[in-house]
């Protein structure tokens, strides 16, 4: 029997490709609650329920069914758990949270698993409101979810790449490679960053959804390559095939005109995760990041490329 999954969220980038490998490979049946931005209906199995997270209302006219889990990617703010689970009809057997692995403390150096300190205070900026506010939507779940009965599931991801990326990421250099213009590269940076592969995320919920092991658990979702900017640069060469042009810059340039670098620049964010909990716990396997780019590359060439 096909397993009864609800995703909050699910169109744009990691919610749209878990639904597309949940439908398609997994044979899994869906309910999808967003605003209904893009719409997710050419899949099999696929219902769309066009409602925003925060409309109780709406969510309470859902049909009481009986769900095997309940996938959120679009929960940002306190009291986005408490309220979504407190209206929910129906029952559900666990909830998986995407949170970040952002939440932990900037205390701890050296690479962090599941176990390392949490965020204690707010940070500085967007950003630092965003952590902050994942770390506090992590603890309310765990309150939420023991209200409910349901088991809870924390998936926590470090930079996510790959197809359908709405975020200036990997997108931001193809265009630069495609229109032939020079790349800047900050030849003071000393920071490291890692990604994982939005199809390894997309089977990660699969694995959390499917394995028993994974109720009451919290996952670090972080390939195990150690990535710099030159690196980047060098797999981006590799995986394109294309000789590009670059402009060297310094991290105090790259401040003062703004230019929109999507990775850490200095020491002091140098931020590294293990990833191995899920692989040892559930047999996740990392795409090598390579074969990711590779597929990146050729899914966002084309946006940029003149039609013929």
């Amino acid at each position: 029997m096909s397993k009864q999954v609800l995703i909050i969220g699910g169109s744009y980038f990691t919610g749209r490709v878990f639904a597309m490998t949940a439908a398609r490979e997994a044979g899994y049946s869906l309910t999808l609650v967003n605003r209904g931005t893009y719409s997710m209906g050419h899949l099999p199995n696929v219902r769309e329920v066009c409602c925003d997270r925060h409309d109780y209302a709406g969510l309470a006219d859902l049909p009481a069914a009986r769900y095997d889990a309940v996938v959120d990617f679009c929960a940002y703010h306190p009291g986005d758990v408490t309220g979504l689970l407190a209206a929910l009809p129906g029952r559900f057997d666990r909830y998986i949270l995407l949170s970040t692995a952002n939440v932990y403390s900037r205390e701890v150096s050296g690479s962090k698993d599941e176990v390392a300190p949490l965020l204690t205070r707010q940070l500085s900026g967007p950003e630092g409101e965003y952590m902050y506010h994942k770390m506090l939507l992590e603890g309310e779940a765990r309150a939420a979810c023991a209200q409910r009965g349901a088991a809870l599931t924390i998936l926590r991801p470090v930079f996510i790449y790959g197809p359908y990326n709405y975020a200036p990421r990997e997108s931001y250099f193809v265009e630069k490679i495609v229109k032939d213009q020079p790349i800047p590269v900050p030849v003071d940076a000393d920071t490291r960053f890692q990604f994982v592969y939005v199809k390894d995320v997309a089977n990660a919920i699969i694995a959390c959804v499917e394995r028993q092991q994974a109720a009451e658990a919290v996952y670090n979702l972080s390939a195990p390559e150690v990535m710099t900017y030159r690196r980047y640069l060098e797999v981006l060469a590799q995986v394109s095939g294309r000789a590009f042009a670059t402009r060297e810059v310094t991290v105090a340039q790259v401040e003062r005109e703004g230019i929109p670098l999507p990775f850490p620049l200095t020491a002091a964010e140098d931020e590294l995760y293990s990833g191995e909990k899920i692989v040892r716990e559930l047999g996740l396997a990392y795409t090598p990041f390579e074969r990711g780019m590779e597929r990146a590359w050729e899914a966002f060439k084309g946006v940029y490329e003149p039609r013929r």
